[in-house]
């Protein structure tokens, strides 16, 4: 059996501008790619696309969430 751990370099795939420091829309859009079995785009991903996209998805969700009634132990406030 192969070692799961293994790194795979791959040359020509999308990656963010040089000089930006916000990872977090790549992160997650590989994440999704990888997890659905589909292949990285090549021709770039778009950062501001990607955080739109997101926060659409954050925000449905929150007011899916909001509109469920359900009950919880937790004590926090």
């Amino acid at each position: 059996m192969a070692n799961p751990f293994d790194v795979q370099y791959v040359d020509g795939i999308a990656q963010q501008t040089i000089g930006s420091l916000d990872c977090g829309p790549f992160v997650a859009a590989y994440a999704e790619y990888l997890s659905d079995g589909l292949q990285v785009p090549n021709d770039g991903l778009d950062a501001g696309l990607l955080r739109k996209r997101y926060a659409a998805l954050l925000w449905k969700y929150g007011e899916a969430k909001a509109q469920k009634s359900y009950a919880t132990n937790v004590k926090d406030p």
